[in-house]
């Protein structure tokens, strides 16, 4: 296993973000990785609108998972409605 973060942009719109969130930290254990630790940043303003949207709630995921299991990865979390964007960076050891 590798060590990864994730930066997410989640829609401002949600009532509750932490469930998404809860609901990303589920697919990457379902995947086979292990969530080690993740931060809230909150509400920011974006630098361009998104799908006519001009806030989003940004979240910082730091977990361990497969390389291979990437890719599934980003398809997962590109079909959610509630995810804008998101990066993914290989951490160094």
């Amino acid at each position: 296993m590798r060590h990864y973060e994730m930066l997410a942009l989640l829609s401002a719109d949600l009532e509750e973000p932490k469930e998404e969130v809860e609901k990303i930290e589920e697919v990457v254990r379902n995947l086979g990785g292990t969530v080690v630790k993740t931060d809230v940043w909150g509400k920011k303003r974006l630098a361009y609108p998104i799908r006519k949207k001009n806030e989003g709630v940004y979240v910082l995921f730091n977990f361990d998972l497969e390389p291979a299991q990437t890719f599934e990865l980003r398809r997962v979390l590109g079909l959610r409605a509630n995810i804008y964007r998101q990066i993914i960076i290989l951490l160094d050891e």
